[in-house]
């Protein structure tokens, strides 16, 4: 994206050495590199859209979620960048996106659930499917209008094993999935 003037002004104007700054602030040139050049898979990146959310519906905000989160699966595998929480470049690409990410909660919560609370067996079956994003994690625990009152949700869901899926049923618009994520 394209530098305000202002700051070009600002920049231009400072007492001190700005890129020196910049280096010191990052962790040396090095480090300032690497963060322009994984900065720049995300702004240079003509499928990503990073619009002011606060002028779209709650809809176009999901639906815009989702495709970013695609993308940026993409960019990861395309670059061999692991998608954990433990990974510094995984975490510099998210950085730059202005809201929160749909992914993130499968790659904070539900990925270190099952590595935390699984199984041996769990564990070597589930998160290899998981870090590839052949099965999702989702987390709905809060409600439009319940928060994070677990008890007070108004959401069901019943198992269909003659489609082998789950049927979700929000019958309210208090029911509804206010910060949905996968």
């Amino acid at each position: 994206s394209e530098m305000s003037h202002h700051l070009q002004n600002e920049r231009q104007n400072a007492t001190f050495n700005v890129k020196e700054l910049i280096d010191l602030l990052n962790g040396g040139a090095k480090a300032t590199q690497k963060r322009k050049q994984l900065e720049s898979m995300i702004y240079d990146n003509p499928n990503i859209d990073l619009p002011y959310q606060f002028q779209s519906t709650r809809e176009e905000n999901y639906v815009r979620g989702i495709k970013l989160a695609t993308e940026i699966i993409k960019t990861c595998k395309r670059h061999n960048i692991p998608i954990t929480l433990d990974s510094p470049d995984y975490n510099q690409l998210i950085g730059c996106i202005p809201n929160l990410l749909t992914i993130s909660l499968h790659v904070d919560m539900f990925e270190p659930s099952i590595a935390d609370q699984g199984t041996e067996e769990q564990k070597n079956k589930w998160i290899p499917l998981a870090r590839d994003f052949k099965i999702l994690g989702a987390y709905a625990q809060t409600e439009l209008g319940h928060g994070s009152f677990v008890r007070g949700l108004e959401t069901t869901a019943t198992y269909d094993p003659t489609h082998q899926e789950f049927i979700l049923n929000s019958p309210t618009l208090t029911a509804t999935k206010w910060w949905p994520g996968f």
